[in-house]
């Protein structure tokens, strides 16, 4: 399994995930509220956009919808009619593809300049785009990507994730005490333990709301990552569908991992996938 967790250590210098056109995101998901702290938004950086698209529509049933021509076009991912997540092409140092999340803020530069100030890479200035809003990308200190934005007309509804939709964010970090100090400083969220979980597990709360959690990289020598997770129905099947279609299985269900409700793998451009069944 150590090698190949190993394929988690890709490079990224510079991210170029905000769309070059503007597919209607905003208006079709966004409401008059906000939600701050909470992860909002995901964009997928892909080597190989087709390949992305194609795993993506077998393993969950997304539809992939295409905006713009050559290197400006990107493609939305939605579940039904819902927007998702945004793919865009671009080619990382070692070739593989990563998703993002999208932390609510209420104001990005300022969330990049504080982040800045405590030692985390800036690997996009705050950008305001059309249909979208204001986002930026950071490296923080333990080396995994996040992205702060804040959507022009508030967030997407809050609650429980649908049915293969992104259903949380899970920090794997080398050092997590700096990483959860990182994160409570820069976006005020407060702590708890989580019990039963067989390895000190930290959730990241905003007005005694969950919003992501933290745990110890169990892998040595790989940087920290934000791994998404994507709620299914059944964590068996689905990681019989991501097989066939071409991923690498690095957990497979099993009754010591979360009762065997979740899985881990790596789409095949090698970007890190979870799964979980969760029905509160």
């Amino acid at each position: 399994m150590k090698k190949l967790l190993l394929m988690l250590a890709i490079s990224v210098v510079g991210f170029a995930c905000t769309p070059g056109v503007s597919p209607p995101i905003e208006s079709e998901i966004s409401t008059s509220s906000y939600t701050h702290g909470k992860v909002v938004w995901h964009d997928l950086a892909s080597p190989d956009p087709e390949s992305s698209a194609q795993f993506y529509e077998t393993v969950f049933g997304w539809t992939t919808v295409p905006y713009g021509e050559g290197n400006r076009q990107v493609w939305i991912f939605k579940n039904g009619d819902q927007p998702l997540a945004l793919m865009a092409k671009y080619q990382t140092k070692s070739g593989t593809g990563e998703w993002i999340g999208s932390i609510s803020v209420p104001d990005v530069s300022a969330a990049v300049a504080k982040a800045k100030s405590r030692g985390a890479a800036v690997l996009e200035t705050p950008t305001d785009t059309e249909n979208l809003g204001t986002i930026a990308f950071i490296q923080d200190l333990q080396g995994a990507n996040i992205s702060f934005i804040k959507f022009a007309n508030g967030d997407p509804e809050a609650g429980l994730a649908k049915i293969n939709s992104f259903l949380g964010l899970e920090l794997w970090s080398n050092n997590p005490k700096e990483s959860i100090g990182f994160y409570s400083d820069l976006i005020g969220y407060s702590t708890a333990k989580m019990d039963g979980m067989g390895i000190d597990y930290t959730m990241l709360q905003m007005d005694g709301k969950n919003c992501a959690s933290v745990m110890q990289n169990p892998v040595e020598n790989v940087r920290s990552h934000w791994v998404p997770y994507i709620r299914v129905n059944d964590v068996n099947d689905v990681v019989a569908k991501a097989k066939a279609a071409g991923a690498t299985i690095l957990i497979e269900p099993s009754p010591e991992i979360r009762g065997g409700t979740a899985a881990l793998f790596l789409d095949p451009t090698g970007a890190p996938v979870a799964v979980q069944v969760y029905n509160p």
